[in-house]
């Protein structure tokens, strides 16, 4: 992002982080103020080192606010409900398409957290000692999200680029990803801060999973008890770029721009009540046309009921899925399964509509869907079904999740590409 636009963003970015990070910090109280812009050289100052690092996890969390909700839409975690515009779900993207002109939040946003966090962490390297910096519980945080950000871009996008730098393969983000996340993991043990260290440890073995290294996948993922989990926070502050979107869009506030019908989580829910996957029956409908439907029912997601829910990042759940699936590409689909029965024991379901297989295959498709369930709306389904796809792994999607001529979703896109403005401003990136 080279244009005049970004650069502002990056010269007034530290005062941007101190602000908004007094708003988090703050977050239960109306009573702020904004001390207007500061000097640069102020935010070496220790005490305003925890804004510094607030404000990575603001930029991660409006990252994935974006990317969450229309990867969600293209993956049919969700079903258009009407509205296009504002907090809703263009009719490009409710055919399953992301065009580089209507993808620029995301990317913009989605580079501007790696970029925050990447440079907070030089400034602290900048400014504390060796000492206070391998053992700062904020460095261990400014770490973490940074990990976070990067996992984010390698999950989602086609490509990625480096300040301004040539087109990479996402393999690129998630390199960096791990090493973010191996930091993390050093910093909290010396800083004695368990939660980040666990965190990290979970957001290494997602990656780990995604790079294909299972032995080191599975290795992380045992150290993460199944009810671990961590998470990022939303705020309820009369301000929209802090609530979750997600909810807001379809909270009747006044949007109904998504629902759950339509997709494989009306029959599921309806059939096992599986509180993962809670989704509301009304009689209303949604508030435009959809490209595909016309008018359809509004039946809102119960996941995150408030502007204030917050989005889970990394789960002992997720760690148990990523054991099973590593018994599935040894062949050992006994062992996978029951992996996956327990977990859904764990919620209460499994007596109800225990998952069955006789053969790798349909074992494989269990897996996929439990995937599908735990992690709903989370912003990961778009890097798996790519990775399955090219892996050319055994075991259906659902039909309402697949990519089909009668959802019109036939070539859908499975990631965001460069956005335009970064095509068209970055010299290294050709037209």
């Amino acid at each position: 992002m080279r244009n005049d636009n970004w650069a502002r963003r990056r010269g007034h970015w530290h005062v941007w982080a101190v602000a908004l990070g007094t708003i988090l910090l703050w977050a239960c109280s109306f009573d702020v103020i904004n001390p207007g812009p500061v000097e640069d050289h102020y935010l070496d100052d220790p005490a305003a080192h925890q804004a510094l690092v607030n404000g990575m996890g603001r930029a991660f969390a409006s990252a994935l606010n974006q990317v969450s909700y229309t990867g969600a839409a293209v993956t049919r975690e969700v079903h258009p409900g009407g509205t296009s515009g504002n907090f809703g779900i263009t009719q490009l993207q409710q055919q399953g398409y992301l065009e580089d002109d209507e993808v620029g939040t995301h990317w913009s946003n989605a580079q501007l957290a790696r970029w925050v966090s990447d440079q907070g962490i030089e400034r602290l390297k900048a400014v504390l000692s060796a000492d206070e910096f391998a053992k700062s519980k904020l460095v261990a945080q400014a770490y973490l999200w940074n990990g976070y950000s990067y996992r984010l871009l390698g999950e989602n996008m086609c490509e990625v680029t480096i300040d301004g730098g040539p087109a990479q393969p996402t393999s690129v983000a998630l390199d960096r990803a791990e090493a973010a996340f191996s930091q993390a993991m050093s910093v909290a043990a010396s800083a004695g801060d368990a939660t980040i260290g666990l965190a990290a440890l979970a957001g290494r073995a997602s990656v780990r999973l995604l790079k294909g290294d299972w032995a080191n996948a599975v290795a992380d993922a045992g150290g993460v008890s199944s009810g671990f989990a961590y998470t990022v926070s939303y705020h309820n502050v009369g301000v929209d770029e802090l609530y979750n979107r997600i909810f807001w869009s379809s909270g009747e506030t006044p949007f109904r721009a998504h629902t759950m019908w339509n997709t494989v989580y009306e029959d599921y829910y309806t059939a096992t009540n599986d509180p993962r996957v809670a989704w509301l029956m009304q009689n209303k409908v949604g508030d435009g046309a959809t490209v595909c439907c016309g008018q359809v029912p509004f039946w809102p997601q119960r996941k995150y009921p408030t502007a204030a829910s917050p989005i889970r990042v990394s789960s002992g759940t997720e760690m148990r899925l990523i054991e099973a699936e590593a018994l599935l590409v040894n062949n050992d689909w006994n062992g996978a399964m029951t992996i996956i029965n327990a977990i859904r024991a764990a919620v209460g379901v499994a007596t109800v509509t225990p998952w069955t297989a006789t053969n790798q295959t349909e074992a494989w498709a269990r897996l996929k869907r439990e995937r599908g369930i735990v992690l709903w709306l989370e912003g990961r389904r778009l890097a798996d079904i790519r990775r399955w796809q090219a892996a050319g792994t055994p075991g259906a999607l659902d039909p309402l999740e697949e990519g089909d001529p009668a959802h019109l979703m036939a070539d859908r896109d499975l990631c965001f590409p460069i956005s335009l403005a970064e095509k068209q401003t970055n010299p290294n990136l050709g037209q």
